[in-house]
Formats: structure tokens, C-alpha cells, sequence
């Protein structure tokens, strides 16, 4: 297999895991278990439009997938490991440093309702890219009791509310809200929300809307929805 096969093969296998994951992992309400959380439709959030918050995506190939650069040639940085979001109550949540499940295409994700997950295969944050973060809106105790998630509240946020990204080396970098907005689960503008950037930004993703009981699906049912925040970097880095 010559290089330029192997390049491609990788690409195919990023796309198909965005794919995944704002088609399933998102899908099924990122294992949600809780309807009564959610009643209805009422409470999306419309703080701008998707189409303002992916017009800087730039890797959107002519059939629709996302194609991202090699990772090789990312510039490298030190890793999130909390976000803070205190419009919504969230006080440094930790942050997960997730990719593909072994021999699969598949994203790991969190095996726990407070913790977010941060994908590998986009950049890290303050390296002038997207970087995608992704938590549960809602989950369930031992016992099977439902309970909010660390992104119930996400469809909260307003444009200039602040999200701020703490790093392994202590940099907390501070990003401001520029859309928090709600697509049906099937909206192919989702994926593109999740491609490289030309601006340094972070995009956080969860489901909302209504649930919808599904025996068919794997968790019981999928949510109508999918909340997108995108935010963008206003401040350079500070000591943590």
C-alpha cells in the first residue's frame, strides 16, 4: 500500500468516526436513559444560526464527509483536562483525553455523566483549530434513578457567556460563546460543525429536544436533537 492509499484510508477513518459520532454516540442521546428530563422542544436554544458557526470550516469534502488533515502534520500542545462553564454551574469538570475504541472506528466515550470527552482526532484547543468536546446531557445511578448530566444545561448558554479550558500544563485558555443553537439529529450541518477551523475555537456538543422511545435502538430511543456550541478564543493563555 503505497502512502498516498495509507493517507487516505486514515482520512476515510476520521470521517467515518465523525460519522459516528454525530449520527449514533450523539444519536442515541449519548446513552440517555432519562425522557422525563426532557418533555419537549421548548427549551432548544437559537443563540445564532448553524450556519453562521460553520461558515469557517474549511476541510467539507464534495460528498459531505469531513476530511481532516493528517494528524501528523497537527502543530502539538498540551492537553485539556477541565472545563469550566459557570453560566451553566459547571465547575471544572474533567475532561476526558478520548479517541477510537481499539481495532474499531468507533470514539470511546465516557463511561460516567460528569465527565467530558475531548477527541484526539482533532486538534487540541489553542492550537488555532476546532477542538470537539462532547458530554452526557443526562444519565442514571447505580440503581437506575435519572440525573442530569454535565451538559444538561448547555442549551443555557448565551453568545458572550465564557467557557475556559484548563490545560495539562496549567494555561487556562478562555473562550467566549459565539452560537448555541439546536439541530434535528439528522442535520448534516452537525458534522460540518465538527470540522478544522480557520479561527481558534472549540465546538461542545450534546443531544436535547424531545425523547423519543425507539426498541429498536440500542439505548431505548434517540433524542430529536443535538445541542452545537461553538466558542471562540478571546484571551491568551494565563497561569493556571
Amino acid at each position: 500500500m503505497d502512502e498516498t492509499t495509507r493517507a487516505s484510508d486514515r482520512r476515510f477513518r476520521i470521517g467515518l468516526a465523525i460519522s459516528f459520532i454525530s449520527l449514533l454516540f450523539i444519536g442515541v442521546g449519548l446513552f440517555a436513559v432519562v425522557s422525563s428530563l426532557w418533555g419537549n422542544d421548548a427549551n432548544l436554544p437559537s443563540e445564532g444560526d448553524l450556519a453562521d458557526i460553520v461558515e469557517d470550516d474549511d476541510a467539507v469534502d464534495q460528498g459531505g464527509g469531513v476530511v481532516l488533515d493528517e494528524p501528523e502534520s497537527w502543530p502539538t500542545g498540551p492537553k485539556p483536562v477541565s472545563i469550566a462553564i459557570n453560566r451553566i454551574g459547571v465547575t471544572d469538570a474533567p475532561v476526558i483525553d478520548m479517541g477510537f475504541i481499539e481495532g474499531t472506528n468507533r470514539p470511546d466515550v465516557p463511561d460516567t455523566g460528569y465527565e467530558v470527552a475531548w477527541y484526539d482526532f482533532n486538534p487540541a484547543p489553542g492550537l488555532g483549530y476546532n477542538a470537539l468536546f462532547a458530554g452526557h446531557v443526562d444519565w442514571q445511578t447505580a440503581r437506575g434513578s435519572p440525573i442530569a448530566g454535565v451538559f444538561y444545561r448547555l442549551r443555557e448558554l448565551k453568545i458572550g457567556d465564557e467557557i475556559a479550558v484548563t490545560l495539562e500544563d496549567g494555561q487556562v485558555l478562555s473562550y467566549r460563546v459565539t452560537g448555541n443553537v439546536a439541530a434535528k439529529f439528522d442535520d448534516p450541518n452537525v458534522l460540518k460543525a465538527m470540522a478544522p477551523t480557520k479561527k481558534d475555537v472549540i465546538t461542545v456538543l450534546t443531544c436535547g429536544g424531545a425523547w423519543e422511545p425507539n426498541p429498536r435502538e440500542e439505548n431505548g430511543g434517540n433524542y430529536t436533537h443535538r445541542i452545537v456550541v461553538r466558542a471562540e478564543r478571546v484571551a491568551a493563555a494565563v497561569a493556571g
